[in-house]
């Protein structure tokens, strides 16, 4: 029956209960088509007529849920939290799926709102009723109880409502790519290096041309950095490389070569890996940590290929840049030993105390004990 039937039939009806079902099929069909204003209307009539209790709490939710889509957020805030405090779960006339909806779509009004913890409230009492709910709502709202979780700093269980909303979603479904993301992200968080690369993997596998696909690169290449495979690492980096090199404007890489540089100093393709410290170190770098960091694997690398006074140079002027940057353990022990091979004794003690007062467990530190001049 269409709605102009409905209407007609509506004209004709005699008691309250028969005009209730068919104002919610007229605003149901309204509702099906998206025409939310006229829809809204109907649930409103109803919403007067219907008893108090779950019935009136199912129309001024529908009401509120229309109003969500209108994107008329005051008047839906009003209407979903008048329908939540109307339900009675305890009465026999009780619906778990309104229930759910109600919930759920507060709890994203209140996300907007920046109202994590109240979102929260509100999505984990949508999920007492999640069977009840169609597959979309129902994945949405445990990417959302993830997102809720994330933002607590609670990775463990952002991870684990994101892993059930996946099992729901289809692969062409444009937000998994977002989801595959942030599980990535998150496990990365966790220390659980491959699961994550499975993720950011799978990001790509759904959507070659997904926005942020340069992140999920580096973040692959991180992936695998920290799991000791360097050169499916470097091979991340790379790629990533060749990306940023077809661009108009190419952003500061110096973050992408120290990296690329780690990845080959590791591989002892150590004229690689000084090839793109000095593609670094021809950037505009303003942070003196991160200028360190970059020079620092001039005296690893020189260090290594036995060039021990180069190393030496290299070393002091790092130090004199910054004493604390990301991956001086690697370079104390590199500088101490080029000193010990130019036979140059105090500047040797004086580095070799250095890595016993910071790093006294390092094996480097150990190995350059057993070393005298």
């Amino acid at each position: 029956m269409d709605v102009k039937q409905l209407k007609e039939k509506l004209i004709a009806a005699q008691g309250a209960q028969e005009k209730l079902e068919i104002l919610d099929e007229v605003a149901a069909c309204y509702y099906d088509q998206e025409e939310y204003q006229e829809a809204v209307a109907y649930y409103g009539k109803a919403e007067k007529l219907a008893p108090e209790g779950n019935p009136r709490a199912y129309f001024q939710g529908m009401e509120g849920i229309c109003y969500f889509f209108l994107k008329k957020d005051q008047e839906a805030h009003k209407a979903l939290l008048g329908a939540k405090n109307m339900l009675h779960s305890d009465e026999e006339d009780f619906d778990p799926e309104i229930s759910g909806l109600i919930h759920y779509f507060l709890g994203s009004l209140y996300e907007y709102n920046d109202e994590n913890n109240r979102s929260l409230e509100c999505r984990l009492e949508a999920f007492k009723h999640l069977s009840h709910l169609h597959r979309e709502p129902q994945w949405m709202l445990l990417a959302g109880m993830s997102r809720n979780y994330e933002q607590k700093g609670d990775l463990r269980n952002s991870v684990k409502y994101n892993t059930q909303a996946i099992s729901l979603i289809s692969n062409n479904d444009p937000e998994i790519a977002y989801i595959f993301d942030k599980l990535g992200s998150n496990l990365y968080e966790l220390g659980e290096y491959k699961e994550a690369q499975e993720y950011f993997g799978r990001v790509l596998e759904v959507d070659p041309g997904y926005e942020r696909k340069d992140d999920v690169y580096f973040s692959i290449g991180l992936c695998h950095q920290r799991l000791l495979d360097y050169r499916m690492a470097l091979n991340s980096y790379l790629k990533l490389l060749e990306l940023k090199e077809l661009e108009p404007d190419t952003e500061p890489l110096s973050w992408l070569y120290i990296e690329t540089a780690y990845c080959y100093y590791h591989l002892k393709e150590h004229e690689k890996s000084i090839e793109f410290v000095e593609k670094a170190l021809q950037e505009t770098i303003e942070d003196k940590e991160e200028q360190a960091e970059i020079q620092s694997y001039l005296t690893n690398n020189y260090q290594a290929l036995g060039r021990h006074q180069e190393a030496v140079e290299a070393g002091e002027k790092t130090l004199k840049l910054s004493h604390q940057f990301h991956n001086i353990e690697i370079m104390l022990p590199n500088l101490t030993l080029s000193y010990y091979h130019l036979g140059q004794e105090d500047k040797f003690h004086f580095y070799r105390d250095w890595c016993n007062r910071d790093f006294p467990d390092l094996s480097w530190t150990q190995q350059l004990n057993k070393l005298e001049l």
